[in-house]
């Protein structure tokens, strides 16, 4: 599990990095107003100034940089774990990993989209993709507390 926690923390770096890079390529072609908020639809409804492109990649770099140090750290308390799942480093990293890579993607796809967007080369996010995304987070939230559930019934079965 230990390889794994590494591969997925792997593809997150490489998705920031993508997300950095594709900003940086195409930040000269953008209009001067940009779409920064997409409606559940997937289509824009907000718009700002060509500059806001950058708080995506600044954000998904923060992210990033914050799942890294509770991957590092599980007793921290900014790791909302139960306590049965933090005593043990190799699930607690594995689920923070899979954290961090369903988030950064997400910010990735709507990264993406506003540009071509923006770009007139889309009509809108990939709201099927958001969706499998954020399927994705809250199913690894609730497996998470599913497997709290197991090892604490089994510690009270073998008290």
């Amino acid at each position: 599990m230990k390889n794994i926690s590494f591969f997925l923390k792997l593809i997150s770096f490489f998705i920031l990095i993508f997300i950095w890079i594709f900003t940086i390529l195409n930040y000269k072609n953008l209009p001067e107003i940009i779409p920064v908020h997409f409606g559940g639809d997937g289509k824009a409804d907000g718009f700002g100034s060509k500059n806001s492109i950058w708080m995506l990649p600044i954000l998904a770099t923060m992210i990033f940089m914050l799942f890294y140090y509770l991957s590092r750290n599980p007793d921290s308390q900014l790791l909302n774990l139960p306590k049965n799942v933090k005593t043990n480093p190799i699930v607690s990293r594995l689920i923070v990993q899979i954290l961090s890579l369903t988030i950064i993607s997400m910010v990735a796809t709507i990264n993406y989209g506003g540009i071509l967007t923006a770009m007139n080369e889309a009509g809108g996010l990939n709201i099927l993709l958001m969706y499998i995304l954020l399927f994705v987070l809250l199913g690894t939230l609730v497996g998470s507390l599913i497997y709290s559930w197991f090892i604490s019934r089994s510690e009270t079965a073998s008290q």
